[in-house]
């Protein structure tokens, strides 16, 4: 049996078992010559002396196992003790304790469900954005009433139940919305996109985007195709081409013939929304042109079927 013990002591348990081993033998010393003729059966061992050797060597193995018990009973407290160190210094590493820890995994779950819940109230209430907006113009007022007559505004969650507000129509929800009416109107009516001005239209075509946002891009570039307008001529002048991703590039092949009322609705009802970048000066000869082909897909809309 091996025992792993540090050398202080291991010295000090050997000293004490010598010790005491010593001590027996002072005890049952006999002479050499005895010990030699009992080994060689010459000389019979007496009872007195077996039974005392019988005596002394479970004095011994009682003695070893108690030993055995005191280094087992030591290491096992030094083990005891290394765990709990190791714990110690990995509290004091972390900065917390383990139940610190699973406080704060509680903590996070909630935090995580407070942001959750806030990104719904935040788009629930998007209605009260704080930009302002400026107030709709008469061509505008026309139009969108037309689009709520039309029922465009049905799934609207700003407007009154059954009931028509134009103040209500001061935020970007409500600007959003607008232009998601319009476009599926346009859809709704493709078979007037023949009849509007094409002056009109090639003056909106030449000014350039309204935005740099891909969709309207294309819109307008489509725009522009239609007319055979060089992308160059327009990107050149733009004041929106130093932050723009399609500068000078042109369409894929596809249908360049037919004009699509939904494309030309997407460009000029940001025009007449006015939300375009702050850097995009309309000019009035551009908004003039806007409210003509407003007011003639409005009129249009009434008279063909």
């Amino acid at each position: 049996m091996y025992f792993c013990f540090g050398p202080t002591q291991y010295k000090l348990e050997s000293a004490a078992f010598q010790k005491e081993s010593t001590s027996s033998d002072r005890v049952a010393k006999k002479p050499l010559g005895v010990f030699f003729q009992e080994a060689v059966g010459l000389l019979e061992k007496s009872e007195k002396s077996e039974i005392e050797d019988e005596t002394k060597i479970k004095e011994l193995k009682c003695k070893l196992r108690k030993l055995e018990e005191e280094v087992k009973g030591v290491l096992m407290e030094r083990r005891k003790n290394e765990k709990a160190n190791r714990k110690e210094e990995a509290r004091n590493a972390n900065g917390v304790s383990e139940n610190e820890r699973k406080s704060k995994k509680l903590h996070e779950l909630f935090l995580n469900q407070e942001v959750k819940s806030a990104s719904r109230k935040s788009t629930l209430s998007s209605l009260e954005d704080h930009t302002v907006y400026k107030e709709l113009s008469p061509d505008m007022v026309m139009f969108v009433t037309h689009l709520y007559n039309e029922g465009y505004f049905q799934d609207s969650i700003f407007l009154p139940r059954n009931k028509f507000d134009i103040t209500c129509f001061g935020n970007s929800y409500a600007h959003d919305f607008v232009k998601y009416a319009a476009e599926q109107f346009s859809r709704d009516h493709q078979e007037i996109a023949q009849w509007l001005s094409g002056s009109d239209l090639k003056k909106v075509a030449l000014f350039g985007c309204p935005s740099i946002a891909k969709k309207n891009v294309l819109s307008a570039k489509r725009l522009r195709t239609y007319f055979r307008i060089q992308e160059d001529n327009v990107c050149s002048k733009c004041a929106l081409k130093a932050s723009c991703k399609f500068v000078n590039q042109n369409l894929r092949k596809g249908d360049m013939t037919n004009l699509h009322l939904a494309g030309v609705m997407r460009v000029i009802i940001l025009y007449a929304l006015e939300s375009v970048p702050p850097q995009l000066v309309i000019p009035d000869e551009i908004k003039a042109s806007v409210s003509r082909l407003l007011m003639d897909i409005l009129r249009l809309s009434q008279t063909v079927s």
